[in-house]
């Protein structure tokens, strides 16, 4: 059994990392601002971005394996806010790092595609990152910081999509709900990725943690493609119009903050050090359908609607 701390439980990925833990496994859910709840997991209310916190916080725990996922993750507000972006994505990784540590626990921090400058068709571990917008530089700012205060930590860069236990919508749940609203979906042409289910990448990260594995990785799914392709693919998975996901382009759409266009990553490294191949788009896309049309999805809503007062 591993005591196994998640931060940022109440977002997309450590939601779904709270649903899918093991219960033979001391789970600790650590949020702020947006309570969740599962039961035979210890949730905690903790402001990670405040110094001092973290170390508090694995004094008691003691954890053995730390999944860092707590982060500012809203691509324009952190162009508008640089020193918010600056403390949740630079600071407040590297207290995590710098606690985990001393700890002697293991430690994943989750990291993003947009590190790089989307100039290349796909990216390894080898090329030199060069964000192009603020959220981008913090986050490859927070690789530094945890690093260099954990060596033996290991950076996981990606590209997620999931449901949401919290009322609010990541680019899947985006287009679903225009879809369900008879609503036209624009799908930027210009910006490819390599998106992994959340779901999918957790059940990585648990086999990244058991391996010990250290330094930067790469895991995206298997399949490059645009988002209008994803919102395609998506739309006609879960039995709407997919003619209703129209071409658009990320230079039109007005964004305050400047988008890489091209995300893909290379996850040759991690399939050759665990064995096996990361999914592929319409696998992760069948299984997201599967959350939905099972007790997944409504789990995950239950996890965050008990202290909003919600049947």
């Amino acid at each position: 059994m591993a005591r196994v701390l998640i931060t940022g439980a109440s977002g997309l990925l450590g939601a779904n990392l709270v649903l899918a833990a093991r219960l033979e496994d001391d789970v600790t859910a650590v949020y702020h601002r947006h309570p969740i709840r599962r039961q035979g997991v210890r949730c905690l209310d903790a402001d990670l971005s405040q110094p001092g916190v973290a170390g508090a916080l694995m004094a008691d725990i003691r954890p053995d394996w730390v999944v860092h996922c707590a982060a500012a993750t809203d691509v324009d507000a952190c162009e508008r806010e640089p020193q918010w972006a600056e403390r949740l994505n630079r600071d407040m990784a590297g207290w995590v790092a710098d606690a985990t540590s001393k700890a002697g626990a293991r430690l994943v921090h989750i990291s993003t595609d947009a590190v790089f400058d989307g100039v290349r068709a796909s990216h390894d571990e080898d090329e030199t990152p060069s964000p192009v917008n603020v959220y981008g530089r913090t986050k490859l700012e927070g690789e530094m910081a945890v690093l260099a205060a954990h060596p033996k930590a290991a950076v996981v860069r990606t590209n997620l999509f999931g449901w949401n236990a919290q009322p609010k919508a990541g680019l899947a749940e985006w287009f679903l709900h225009r879809l369900e609203r008879g609503l036209t979906c624009p799908g930027f042409t210009d910006v490819t990725f390599s998106p992994i289910l959340a779901t999918d990448l957790g059940a990585w990260l648990w086999r990244l943690l058991e391996a010990g594995l250290e330094g930067v990785w790469h895991m995206g799914g298997q399949t490059c493609l645009s988002k209008f392709d994803f919102g395609v693919r998506l739309a006609k998975a879960l039995d709407h119009d997919p003619t209703r996901v129209v071409e658009a382009r990320v230079m039109d759409a007005g964004l305050s903050a400047s988008r890489p266009l091209h995300l893909c990553l290379q996850s040759d490294r991690i399939q050759q050090a665990l064995g096996g191949k990361l999914p592929a788009i319409d696998e992760g896309i069948d299984r997201l359908v599967e959350m939905d049309r099972g007790t997944a999805r409504e789990a995950l809503k239950r996890m965050a609607a008990a202290d909003r007062g919600e049947a």
